[in-house]
């Protein structure tokens, strides 16, 4: 029998950095437009916090759920900010990332064969991570003639006895797509309707442009007490490497699961990074504007210059920092090959731009191409500047 965690890929965009790093290794510049990792540094009093909080010798284990303060300081963000209706900070879970509330999520929520609806295309580790708690996802395409938006008729069309929650992600990865209220208070009304449970991921929740609202779908009536929030500090707050997320659940026996999970898992987040995320979340907020602006200036940049270049066209996103495109039909591809594997690959060998090819976000993302805005805005300019040219000397002998 194939034990589950063999049916777990190692990933294509790890696939294409592996790539990139054995160019940059031999002495090629490279761009890194494959990785949705901030490149912004630390801001300074968030910096200063941990090395205080080392200087007073906190290196020790914690609270597994997170150290009271910074519990306390979620509880008043996610209150006032995302209007949730969480009774106490002991709603509250502090996770090691983003990835590990995913995780620690569908482990504690789901039961053998349950199904979880998911957008498609969607970030692939979603899928995973579905599979490692004994799920199935069951993908509901999104449409670029819709902007993306979750169709709530299909998603009601996909609804089985076997379904267990919905799944929620915006601002969108891989597409950049903002939910609109309307659209979340209608998959709030459904999943009331059949009972179902939302888990909400807004790791992306402060990168959000052209003064779009945010809108925390835990927030909205029918939702509140079947919804799972979960964000992260990494992409506010530049704190990728650090490994900070939360969950949220007003749900009792969710919450002592997750409590369970952690502690059989990772015990308590990095000390010293917990005393940092009390920094951010409790300082003003001033960064986190200026990185979402320099971010909305990088995506421009790089709308304006794939209008120039053949073979895509590109969704302008309201959120994340992601650049959709859609392959044309008449791309010639490379190396005998005409998929989306095939561009990136391109890209990469004759002009060192990085990218992630759509399938690797689900069935629907097949023809379409990733370009991801978190590396720098120097080098954004320069794939700027390099893409429309390269595409245009794209053929068919190109190897």
């Amino acid at each position: 029998m194939e034990h589950i965690v063999d049916q777990v890929s190692l990933g294509a965009i790890v696939q294409v950095r592996d790539r990139l790093l054995e160019q940059q290794a031999r002495g090629r510049q490279v761009l890194r437009l494959e990785s949705g990792d901030p490149s912004f540094d630390l801001p300074p009093h968030v910096r200063e916090a941990m090395e205080q909080a080392l200087r007073d010798g906190l290196t020790h284990y914690t609270a597994s759920t997170g150290i009271p303060a910074l519990r306390a300081a979620i509880w008043r963000k996610v209150t006032q900010q995302n209007g949730l209706k969480v009774a106490n900070p002991d709603q509250i879970v502090v996770t090691n990332g983003g990835m590990n509330g995913l995780y620690i999520v569908f482990r504690a929520l789901l039961y053998p064969g349950d199904e979880v609806i998911l957008p498609d295309p969607m970030w692939t580790e979603i899928g995973e991570n579905i599979r490692l708690g004994g799920g199935t996802p069951v993908p509901v395409r999104l449409r670029a003639e819709q902007d993306y938006q979750y169709d709530v008729a299909a998603i009601a069309a996909a609804i089985t006895p076997r379904t267990r929650a919905i799944f929620i992600n915006t601002p969108h990865n891989p597409t950049g797509a903002v939910a609109s209220r309307a659209t979340l208070e209608q998959i709030a009304a459904l999943a009331d309707k059949h009972n179902l449970t939302l888990v909400s991921d807004e790791a992306y929740e402060h990168v959000i442009f052209d003064g779009k609202p945010h809108v925390s779908i835990g927030a909205l009536p029918g939702a509140q007490e079947r919804t799972i929030s979960l964000y992260s500090l990494s992409k506010t707050y530049a704190m990728s490497g650090l490994r900070v997320g939360y969950v949220v659940t007003p749900q009792p026996l969710m919450l002592e699961r997750l409590k369970k999970l952690v502690r059989c898992t990772i015990n308590g987040v990095n000390s010293i990074a917990q005393y940092g995320a009390v920094a951010a979340l409790n300082a003003p907020q001033d960064a986190t504007g200026a990185m979402a602006s320099e971010y909305q200036k990088r995506r421009d940049i790089l709308m304006d210059a794939l209008a120039e270049a053949p073979y895509v066209t590109a969704f302008k996103p309201a959120g994340a920092f992601y650049l959709w495109s859609r392959i044309a039909p008449a791309w010639p591809g490379y190396a005998g090959t005409r998929d989306d594997w095939s561009m990136t690959n391109y890209l990469i060998d004759q002009a060192g731009v990085g990218s992630s090819p759509g399938s690797a976000f689900g069935a629907s993302g097949a023809g379409h191409i990733r370009f991801a805005f978190a590396c720098s805005t120097a080098q954004v300019e320069r794939a700027a500047r390099l893409l429309p040219d390269v595409l245009r000397r794209a053929s068919p002998g190109v190897n």
